[in-house]
């Protein structure tokens, strides 16, 4: 990489490292959305976040309603568990 190219931040793709930490990136977050996927709760839950609640119970929809504003679906479809500030603060 030259001096020009790392003040700028373009990324030069053809370091070894490079290339071998994205692969092993993507590879990450592939089995963790096949893992989600697996699970029925974490689906609905997605889909409650999303706005897909035609396809859920009202029952279904009750509950993720419930527990939705811990939760928050990233652009690769990816479910985090985001706590509140009050229970970070409690558990301090």
């Amino acid at each position: 990489m030259t001096r020009s190219e790392a003040r700028s931040g373009v990324r030069v793709g053809s370091d070894p490292d490079s290339l071998r930490e994205e692969v092993v990136r993507e590879l990450r977050i592939e089995r963790i959305r096949q893992a989600q996927d697996e699970e029925s709760w974490i689906m609905g839950l997605k889909k409650y976040l999303i706005g897909e609640v035609r396809d859920l119970t009202q029952e279904e929809a009750k509950m993720f309603g419930s527990i939705a504003m811990n939760y928050e679906v990233d652009q690769l479809d990816l479910l985090f568990y985001c706590s509140t500030s009050k229970e970070t603060a409690a558990s301090r």
